[in-house]
């Protein structure tokens, strides 16, 4: 039996109680009937944990429905896509057969220099993930603040990892009227299931320029899904005792590979790993029985970055366990490498 690393949702979460926590929240809905058809409950539920003005907050089916919502309602002629990134930006500009420009982006450094040629034009929409998936890395508040105030077009930022960061970039949404930020309910909140997530921005108060209405079908959201998150937001300790127990494992095990000759670590704000090396370290893992990603297995994963894997932070006592591997394999390598 092996152990699904490849999942970027909780592994801290257990599911059995999480799971009846849930049910017991819904216990005795009419299930013949229908809740909230844009889900405004939740929402206000949603902006208040956040602290974010009702309007500004808009539900849907996960990130995935509110990251197709705007891009659908926002396409004026060009998408700019900064990569590695969520694949369905590619995806459905492919489908739609709309313009998308690739903007590869390595380290932090990078992202104004690689959208320079397109901050001047308005009809632009900008589509990144914070923090990166798979690098785990967090573009810093400032650098998104900063680009928000120099492109003329909308910027999406997909954070649907940020639950498990030291900061968000829901604080600019206010002041930055064309940054709309994106989170799920589906990772840190342990609701895969049910498909729920949000978007949070000024645009969303009102209709989306040029338009009349967002694309968005009505009762996106089950009347399950809008109760649950109302009941987590209203009872978030046991969610949020699996986020920190995560980012201490997650960290100390960044602390742990830091120095391991061969291998790179990229920093992590999020519940995963990206190790880069070229030794066999995806095979070694699945021999001792855990599932990861390897990093050009990923759709739209930059050929020319180096090899190596994405590991979900596993939970005790498969944190040792990994770790083992990991300094093992590494060893090894280097070994017949230098014969």
């Amino acid at each position: 039996m092996s152990t699904d690393l490849i999942w970027t949702g909780s592994h801290f979460l257990d599911p059995g109680s999480h799971t009846a926590g849930v049910l017991a929240a819904v216990d005795g809905m009419d299930v013949t009937s229908k809740d909230e058809t844009w889900g405004d409950g939740v929402a206000a539920a949603i902006a208040g944990y956040h602290r974010l003005r009702p309007e500004t907050v808009r539900v849907g089916a996960g990130a995935t429905q509110v990251i197709e919502m705007l891009l659908r309602s926002l396409y004026r002629g060009l998408v700019v896509d900064v990569v590695p990134n969520f694949h369905l930006t590619a995806t459905l500009c492919a489908q739609e057969g709309w313009r998308r420009r690739v903007a590869e982006v390595r380290r932090p450094a990078e992202l104004m220099p690689a959208l320079e040629a397109y901050l001047d034009d308005e009809d632009a929409i900008f589509s990144l993930s914070s923090p990166r998936n798979p690098l785990g890395y967090q573009f810093a508040v400032e650098d998104i603040a900063a680009l928000a105030e120099r492109a003329r077009g909308v910027i999406i930022v997909d954070e649907v990892y940020a639950d498990f960061a030291a900061t968000t970039a829901l604080s600019l949404v206010e002041s930055r009227p064309k940054l709309v930020v994106v989170r799920t309910f589906s990772k840190a909140w342990g609701l895969a299931n049910l498909r729920i997530g949000f978007g949070a921005s000024a645009l969303l108060a009102g209709p989306p320029p040029g338009g009349t209405s967002w694309r968005q079908l009505p009762n996106s959201v089950s009347g399950v899904a809008q109760r649950a998150v109302k009941h987590l937001l209203a009872h978030p300790e046991p969610v949020r005792a699996s986020i920190d127990a995560a980012r201490q494992t997650r960290d100390r095990l960044l602390k742990l590979f830091a120095d391991v000759e061969g291998m790179s670590v990229w920093p992590s704000e999020a519940n995963y790993l990206c190790l880069e090396t070229p030794a066999p370290l995806a095979a070694a893992l699945e021999t001792a029985g855990y599932r990861v990603r390897r990093l050009h297995d990923l759709r739209g994963y930059p050929a020319s970055f180096p090899a190596g894997v994405r590991i979900s932070v596993p939970p005790p006592p498969h944190d040792d366990a990994v770790a083992e591997v990991v300094l093992d394999c590494q060893a090894r390598f280097r070994h017949e490498v230098s014969r």
